[in-house]
C-alpha cells in the first residue's frame, strides 16, 4: 500500500513540474487556443497541450508500480495525434481512426461482439471527455472524480485499483493550473487520454457484472459526459448539422449563459458528477444496491431541477 500512495505523490509532482515545459512548448509550437469564436469561454490566448503534462505524471509513477504495456503505448499513439490536432486541427475522422487505433492496441483485435462493445466504449468515453472539456477546471475535477470512483469501485469487486489513483493524482495536479482562471488547458491530447484511459480500466466492471443493475454501475460512473455527448450529437443531428459541428450547447455553455460564472457552474456540474459517479460506486455490488437505487432517483431529480433551472421545458 505504500508503493501506490508513492506513486500517487510521484504522479502529482511529476505533473505540476510538468506543466510550464509544456506550456512554454506550447507557446513555441503553436498550440495556442485563441478567443473568437462564439463557443470560446476565455478572453486571452492560453496554451493547450497540457494533457502532455498529466499524461507523463501518469506514465512515471505507472512505470513505476508496472511495466509498459499496451495500454500505455495506445495512450501515447493517442497523445501524438492530440498535439497534432492542437497544433494543426485534424479532421474528425483521422481522430475517430486514431481513437479506434489506440483501443485497438490496448484491447487486441477481436470480431467478437465483446471486442467491438470495448472498442465503441474506448471511443465513447475519448469523445465523451473531449467536449466536457469547455470551461476552466471541469474535465480535470470530473477526471478526479471519477478517476477515484473508479477505482474504489474496482476494489469493491477485487480488482486493480493503482493505476485509476494514479491518473486522479495527475489530474488533481493539473487542475491546480487549469482551475479558474485557467493557466494551460488540457487540449485534446489531454481530454481525448483521459477519457481513453478510464475506459479502458473500467473494462473489468463490465465483466464482472453478474446482474443488469451491477451493469449499470460503469455507464453511472462517466454518466455525466455521456450525457453530455449524447444530447450534443441529438441536437446536431436534429438540426441538420453534423455531429461533429461544434457549437455553444453544451450543459457548460447553457449554465454560463443563464448568468452562472465559470467557478460555480464547475461547481455545479462537478458536484453532479460526484453524484453519479457515487450511484455507480453503489451499484457495483449487490451490497449496496438499494442505496445505489435511492441515490440514482435523488440524482435524477437534481438533474431535472437543473434543467428546469437553466433551460426551462422542452429544450434539448
Amino acid at each position: 500500500m505504500q508503493s501506490v500512495w508513492i506513486g500517487c505523490v510521484l504522479s502529482f509532482l511529476v505533473t505540476c513540474g510538468a506543466v510550464a515545459p509544456a506550456s512554454r512548448l506550447a507557446w513555441r509550437i503553436g498550440a495556442i487556443d485563441r478567443p473568437g469564436e462564439h463557443r470560446r469561454m476565455h478572453r486571452c490566448a492560453i496554451p493547450r497541450i497540457g494533457g502532455v503534462a498529466i499524461l507523463l505524471g501518469f506514465f512515471c509513477s505507472y512505470c513505476l508500480l508496472f511495466s509498459v504495456d499496451r495500454m500505455l503505448l495506445g495512450g501515447l499513439f493517442l497523445m501524438l495525434v492530440g498535439v497534432l490536432d492542437d497544433v494543426y486541427t485534424i479532421t474528425p475522422g483521422v481522430k475517430l481512426l486514431a481513437q479506434i487505433t489506440a483501443a485497438l492496441l490496448a484491447c487486441g483485435v477481436s470480431v467478437s461482439l465483446g471486442g467491438v462493445l470495448s472498442i465503441f466504449w474506448v471511443v465513447l468515453l475519448c469523445n465523451a471527455h473531449n467536449f466536457i472539456d469547455g470551461i476552466d477546471g471541469l474535465l480535470a475535477g470530473c477526471a478526479v472524480v471519477e478517476s477515484t470512483a473508479l477505482s474504489l469501485t474496482l476494489w469493491t469487486v477485487g480488482s486493480e485499483a493503482t493505476p485509476g489513483m494514479l491518473l486522479g493524482a495527475a489530474c488533481l495536479a493539473f487542475r491546480v493550473y487549469n482551475r479558474h482562471p485557467a493557466r494551460i488547458f488540457a487540449g485534446d491530447c489531454g481530454s481525448m487520454c483521459i477519457g481513453y484511459f478510464l475506459a479502458v480500466l473500467s473494462m473489468p466492471l463490465f465483466s464482472h457484472a453478474g446482474t443488469a443493475l451491477e451493469l449499470l454501475s460503469p455507464l453511472f460512473l462517466f454518466a455525466y459526459p455521456i450525457t453530455d455527448l449524447t444530447t450534443a450529437v441529438m441536437r446536431r443531428v436534429l438540426r441538420g448539422k453534423s455531429p461533429f459541428c461544434a457549437d455553444r450547447g453544451h450543459l457548460h455553455h447553457r449554465i454560463c449563459d443563464g448568468g452562472v460564472g465559470q467557478i460555480a457552474c464547475g461547481r455545479i456540474l462537478i458536484g453532479l458528477c460526484v453524484m453519479l459517479a457515487s450511484v455507480g460506486v453503489l451499484l457495483s455490488t449487490d451490497r449496496f444496491l438499494l442505496r445505489g437505487s435511492v441515490l440514482c432517483v435523488l440524482t435524477v431529480l437534481e438533474m431535472a431541477l437543473v434543467r428546469r433551472a437553466f433551460f426551462g421545458v422542452g429544450r434539448i
